[in-house]
């Protein structure tokens, strides 16, 4: 009888940390959303009052303690390189990144292609585009959370309490 009790038990607690970890997924995938509007933010600034190229602007992103969430600023060129695409190091960075979104993945590899395409205010008229699509995202991303967060770790819960009771 103790062990079933205690398969019960594990049961529950099996579901809860189930639940409360698909409901820290969804956390995750916000504050990626919101470090990417940052990115975004902080680099149309850079463009439009300093006039820096893809690789300063990657130095100044990588040094930045607000993005601490994009790893893969840190995989970013801060100088070229004879031989190398800056394009083509910023997407292989971005897909290496395993916790990114598809969707901000998707707005993050447009923004890699885009940048230092044109001149300043054709990469913030790209930049503001970017945005408008990442405003949409987030808000998106926060009902989500709100939401389904709450359900994800009730359910957990219950179901974990379900098959503990069914154990017995």
């Amino acid at each position: 009888m103790i062990i079933r009790i205690i398969a019960a038990i594990m049961f529950a607690a099996a579901g809860a940390v189930g639940g409360f970890s698909r409901a820290e997924r969804l956390k995750n995938d916000l504050e990626i959303c919101r470090e990417t509007g940052k990115m975004l933010r902080i680099s149309a600034i850079l463009i439009r009052f300093q006039g820096l190229d893809v690789y300063e602007l990657s130095g100044h992103l990588r040094a930045s303690s607000e993005l601490c969430e994009l790893t893969f600023l840190n995989k970013l060129p801060d100088r070229f390189s004879e031989g190398e695409n800056f394009h083509d190091q910023w997407k292989s960075a971005v897909l290496s990144q395993e916790n990114i979104p598809a969707d901000e993945q998707r707005i993050l590899l447009g923004f890699g292609n885009r940048i230092g395409t044109s001149d300043i205010q054709g990469q913030l008229t790209s930049i503001s585009g970017f945005e408008n699509d990442l405003e949409a995202l987030e808000k998106r991303r926060r009902e989500d959370f709100l939401r389904k967060g709450r359900l994800y770790r009730s359910t957990g819960t219950l179901f974990g309490i379900m098959a503990g009771i069914l154990v017995i």
